[in-house]
């Protein structure tokens, strides 16, 4: 899916076999870190939450309105797909997927973003997450401390 970004963990593989006899431990802790990391990306204006409001948001018709879809003069062409609520987080083994659902995310936060989209203060993941790699790797190095600690080893 290219309205994606995908979050691996390096290193952790080198202790797999040491940690194989805790493997529902393992997977939980991830998973949870996998949630944190990804919110990190996430709670950003311009990606979960829409960046500020401009003239294309308001009259003289045509109009978009957020969350519903663009108003002309006499009728509301109800085309929104609500982008931000098709965001999603699909943990991996050693980190998550991140993405959204509706079809024309890569032109607004995708790879394939719009200039107007950015322009208008609407941000690509993918810059977010590169911006935010030491944040995210904080994140993921304190749930391995937790679960190293939790399983005593």
């Amino acid at each position: 899916m290219p309205n994606n970004i995908t979050i691996v963990v390096h290193g952790l593989d080198r202790v797999q076999a040491a940690l194989n006899r805790f493997p529902n431990e393992i997977t939980q802790m991830m998973r949870d870190a996998s949630t944190e990391a990804s919110e990190e990306i996430l709670n950003t204006t311009g990606l979960h939450s829409y960046p500020d409001a401009t003239a294309a948001n308001a009259p003289p018709t045509p109009y978009y309105v957020r969350g519903q879809g663009t108003q002309y003069a006499s009728y509301l062409k109800r085309t929104s797909q609500k982008l931000g609520t098709q965001f999603y987080v699909q943990p991996t083994a050693y980190g998550a997927e991140i993405g959204n659902r509706a079809s024309y995310a890569e032109h607004v936060v995708g790879e394939k973003q719009a200039g107007a989209m950015a322009g208008i203060g609407w941000r690509r993941m993918i810059d977010v997450a590169e911006e935010k790699l030491d944040e995210i790797s904080a994140v993921y190095q304190k749930w391995v401390d937790r679960l190293i600690e939790r399983l005593g080893l």
